[in-house]
């Protein structure tokens, strides 16, 4: 693929050239720019750098270009090349997210903390942690399930791709964003470009690696609702525990029959049944956590205008601290149960599902 600017009423190729020809060095210039501008490489918003060189453990001297967290609370591995097959960093990269791959939320502060000591910022750690994941306290059973991997370079040898491929097929999200430098009057632009997985794919990849780890860890899990309530109980307090059961009662007169999920994590939530489509609008967690799952709703005939997503934002947005943006209708949103313990916030929640499920029933009458 190149790149062409009009200009003067004519077509002008740009031309390619390496990083190294404009002296444009891995750490002191790529990994420089791109943990201020994260979002170049990742999804807008998506992701915050908690640590850089990042080598916390015993018996080696490597480190991790990025450390970054997302808005899942994964953990994500930024490895990044200036070179043209991206050498061995698959490999590397697939080291480091074992090795970090147990890191606790209170180990995620003090990377941050030396990260932005760093820096020379005053900023708190764990306040900005918390409030880039919308969380008022930390939950550690939460924290870190998966960890992911961003690999970074100016290309990507045959290699790098196919085992690139051959981990996303086994449920291991590992993706190839290719920098290409080009020079224009004196200028570098960048090309900037996931090729694995192929933005059109990426949506079903992520989906079928979810079914895997689902399916994988079912065999271990058959939850109910005594089970389910006592693993909140654990993760969080009583009263979340009582809140989960008065959600699922509801939901229960509300909507008819509640399956739980056959996961590590369970969860339940109810079905919007229209025309024979299913969606899932919500679902509690037995983390102490529900997520608005906007992602299940987006594709329905009675949605095609975005127009009742919207409107469902807007009323959940009425529960303070929800702060749901557009982004999040492409999506998912997570949040603590903690946001539904005030009767005002949780009425404003029943509310918004009651009206998306009279929605659904009322399309195309």
């Amino acid at each position: 693929m190149s790149l062409h600017v009009i200009e003067n009423n004519n077509i002008r190729s740009l031309k390619p050239v390496s990083f190294e020809k404009v002296n444009l060095k891995e750490r002191s210039d790529l990994q420089r720019l791109l943990r201020d501008r994260i979002d170049i490489i990742m999804e807008d918003n998506d992701g915050m750098v908690i640590a850089e060189e990042f080598g916390r453990w015993e018996d080696s001297a490597r480190r991790i270009d990025l450390l970054v967290l997302d808005k899942e609370t994964n953990l994500v591995v930024v490895e990044l090349k200036r070179t043209d097959d991206g050498g061995h960093m698959e490999l590397q990269a697939i080291r480091y997210a074992a090795m970090v791959s147990t890191m606790t939320f209170s180990q995620a502060v003090e990377a941050h903390e030396e990260y932005l000591q760093q820096r020379g910022s005053s900023q708190n750690a764990k306040e900005a942690i918390l409030q880039f994941l919308g969380w008022e306290e930390e939950t550690a059973n939460r924290f870190a399930e998966t960890v992911r991997i961003v690999l970074v370079s100016a290309d990507f040898s045959k290699e790098i791709t196919t085992t690139a491929l051959w981990l996303n097929q086994r449920g291991i999200d590992i993706r190839c964003v290719r920098l290409k430098p080009y020079e224009m009057n004196s200028r570098v632009v960048l090309d900037v470009q996931q090729l694995i997985p192929l933005p059109e794919a990426q949506d079903y990849i992520i989906q079928v690696g979810i079914k895997q780890r689902e399916a994988q860890a079912s065999a271990s899990r058959n939850w109910n609702l005594d089970s389910f309530l006592a693993e909140v109980r654990q993760n969080s307090r009583e009263e979340i525990a009582q809140l989960a059961r008065s959600i699922y009662e509801w939901s229960l007169s509300e909507f008819g029959p509640i399956q739980f999920s056959e996961t590590r994590v369970g969860s339940f939530g109810p079905t919007l049944n229209h025309e024979g489509s299913e969606a899932h609008a919500f679902v509690i967690r037995s983390d102490g956590s529900f997520t608005i799952r906007f992602h299940h709703l987006k594709t329905k005939s009675w949605n095609e205008d975005r127009a009742v997503l919207n409107e469902f934002r807007d009323r959940l947005n009425k529960i303070p601290e929800m702060e749901l943006t557009e982004k999040h209708l492409d999506g998912k949103a997570n949040r603590p149960l903690d946001l539904l313990l005030d009767p005002a916030n949780l009425s404003y929640f029943k509310d918004a599902v009651k009206w998306l499920k009279d929605k659904a029933l009322s399309a195309g009458k």
